[in-house]
């Protein structure tokens, strides 16, 4: 959208003091240079600010403390209007904001608030006219989700000192997840790839997929209910049994069961329950626990034998163990079997006296088959644990065994406690009819399941028809239109500035990431691993130049971002300030070009690419720049405009005789 700043205006906070007024031209890079802390920077957040900046982040200190309105003379479709915004002071925002629209141009002396925050800020969006749906349809949407407005746009629009070369954060304030968040879902709006009916539709079919999402979740809930609920009638029919409630205890479907249970149900709503009480029938509960009993008893003996069999392995385990270690103790004790031998080899005289035999290779090789015996024995014991398995089986089928106890015991109980209820059965035949009330209300959901599937049904149209509304857009063939459009644009911008990317990669501009993506065949690289401060900065550059050309075309001119660029201090990535503020451009040209020509041409570079730009958007975008750099540098380029020289001790955003009146 054609947006041109005409001025940056300051009303001072004291009486009898003319408004500061700093011009800029439209269709022209716009520099403004000068020495460090005189307030070059503070022009970026000045102009976001009085734009409605939910923070302000002009700096605490002589600014504020002598500005009492920040205001901007803006044209914005061929009108003029001046708006402004009152100082914070040291809060972080104000809510008082005056807006103007002046036919002749003039700033006033003197301003004062005709609009509150959301008052100005709905006037700015009927101006850009920025959809009005938000990106949810909850009633009180996330602030992620609220409405796209002009503020989201601001992405767009300036380069402060720490984002022009960030290798981590391409576009303004995305360096918090709030805004990256907003500008991702705004960026369809921004560049054109979908308007309002298409929001609308995919806002009703992401309502309805949710409610479908929902509806078959509750389908679920409601089957599984059910196939939990047939241990809830077992148990109510053997009650009723019990009770004399019903005659028999024949029926053995779920369903047949459930039917005999209702019609108790209709007894008791037609007042006549006693009258089909019949005796009490004891035997059918007290059969039931008998057979539990019997069952828990033999289930008790198989866990028993389990325990005996597993005792016994445990046992062989540790002997076997104990045999082990007893051998090692043993053989520590023999004298080397290799050394008696090799001792009586010479003639077979004996080791101990020095006497003659002959029997003493024969002891000896007894002796040493019966060792390895033994040792074989030892080492398969140690190194094959034979026992190991079955008793790892014996203890997963103890375990299962004793699940089922522990089942048959719960039962068991269950059958005492309501063996015991039997004994007043007069006075629970109506606690039992409640509880059959509540069941069947359980199990009788087959009317409600008719309507969620009709609802279900009904749903699947509802999707198919937005779905078929919104192929006619199809966003992901406009993304792909816009790629084809941008691409190009930013990979020869970033040509002229001989930037290092991938080799032979194409560029993206990521809208999901919110940074360059480096695509090529066997690989995908992303802005943050694309090495070098130059590097960062003209890929940022490069970026924005393409942005705003693809906006300066005809058919994208009335799209919601502003036609202008800050760009803040650019060259710092070949000329940067040290910690006391002090730059090595503000020693004057002469001696930095002859110390360090190479990065005198390459920040020339800097604005000859913003004059390229400039050119093929048709001037349809206005560049401000705020640099270190003098005329010296960028002063030939074509299209530049000095619009401030703050060279000189005293010179600065804030004029002297404000300060001393302060």
């Amino acid at each position: 959208m054609k947006f041109t700043i005409d001025a940056v205006v300051l009303w001072p906070r004291f009486q009898g003091m003319e408004p500061r007024v700093i011009p800029f031209v439209e269709g022209k890079i716009n520099i403004i240079h000068g020495l460090s802390g005189t307030g070059k920077s503070s022009i970026v957040h000045i102009i976001d600010y009085v734009l409605g900046a939910k923070k302000c982040q002009i700096p605490i200190g002589i600014i504020r403390d002598t500005v009492e309105w920040f205001g901007l003379k803006i044209r914005i479709l061929d009108a003029t209007h001046i708006v402004a915004r009152r100082t914070p002071g040291s809060s972080q925002a104000s809510s008082d904001f005056f807006m103007l629209v002046s036919e002749e141009g003039d700033i006033p002396e003197t301003v004062t608030r005709t609009h509150t925050q959301s008052q100005y800020q709905a006037a700015f969006n009927a101006m850009v006219r920025v959809s009005d749906l938000p990106h949810s349809d909850d009633e009180e949407p996330s602030n992620f989700d609220r409405r796209s407005t002009y503020r989201d746009m601001a992405a767009f629009n300036f380069l402060p000192q720490h984002i022009v070369a960030n290798p981590n954060t391409l576009f303004f304030k995305t360096d918090s997840f709030a805004h990256k968040e907003r500008l991702t879902r705004a960026m369809p709006y921004a560049l054109g790839m979908v308007d309002a009916n298409y929001v609308m539709n995919a806002r009703r079919r992401e309502e309805a997929q949710r409610e479908q999402d929902k509806l078959r979740k509750l389908m679920d809930v409601h089957a599984a209910a059910k196939a939990s609920h047939h241990a809830d009638v077992d148990q109510l029919f053997d009650r009723c049994v019990q009770l004399g409630l019903l005659s028999n205890a024949n029926a053995s479907m779920n369903a047949e069961k459930v039917m005999q249970l209702k019609r108790i149900l209709s007894a008791t709503h037609e007042g006549r329950l006693e009258q089909t009480l019949l005796e009490p029938q004891r035997l059918h509960i007290s059969q039931k626990l008998k057979e539990v009993i019997e069952a828990v008893g033999k289930q008790q003996g198989v866990v028993d034998e389990l325990d005996t069999q597993i005792d016994g392995f445990s046992h062989l385990a540790r002997t076997s163990q104990r045999f082990v270690a007893a051998i090692d103790t043993e053989k520590s004790h023999v004298i080397g079997l290799e050394w008696l031998k090799e001792s009586v080899a010479d003639g077979g005289h004996c080791v101990a006296c020095g006497s003659f035999t002959n029997a003493l290779p024969v002891v000896i090789e007894n002796l040493e088959t019966r060792v390895n015996k033994v040792t074989r024995i030892s080492d398969a014991l140690k190194d094959n644990p034979v026992v190991d398995q079955q008793l790892a089986v014996l203890k997963r089928k103890r375990a299962k065994e004793e699940r089922e106890l522990s089942s048959l015991l719960k039962e068991r109980n269950r059958l005492i406690q309501d063996d015991e209820r039997t004994r007043d059965a007069i006075g629970q035949i109506y606690f039992v009819a409640g509880e059959i009330s509540r069941l069947v209300k359980q199990l009788d959901g087959s009317t409600a399941d008719e309507n969620l599937l009709k609802r279900l049904a009904e749903l699947d149209k509802i999707i198919r028809d937005y779905s078929d509304a919104m192929s006619a857009t199809h966003l992901a063939e406009q993304e792909r239109k816009v790629d084809r459009q941008l691409t190009p644009m930013i990979e020869e911008y970033a040509d002229k500035f001989g930037l290092n990317g991938t080799p032979d990669s194409r560029i993206l501009l990521d809208r999901k990431e919110l940074t360059l993506r480096f695509d090529s065949d066997d690989r995908r690289d992303f802005l943050w691993e694309i090495g070098s401060g130059a590097n960062w900065m003209g890929y940022h550059i490069a970026t924005f130049l393409g942005i705003h050309e693809y906006l300066s075309r005809e058919e994208n001119r009335n799209l919601p971002p502003f036609s202008f660029i800050v760009i803040d201090q650019p060259s710092q990535v070949y000329f940067p300030s040290n910690s006391g503020g002090f730059n090595a451009l503000d020693d004057g040209f002469e001696a930095i070009s002859k110390a360090r020509p190479a990065d005198v041409i390459a920040t020339r570079r800097i604005f000859e690419v913003l004059s390229e730009g400039l050119k093929r958007a048709g001037h349809f975008v206005q560049i401000i720049v705020l640099e270190h750099a003098g005329p010296d540098i960028w002063g030939e380029v074509e299209h530049t405009v000095e619009v401030e020289a703050w060279e000189r001790r005293g010179d600065g955003l804030i004029p002297a005789h404000w300060i001393n009146a302060a």
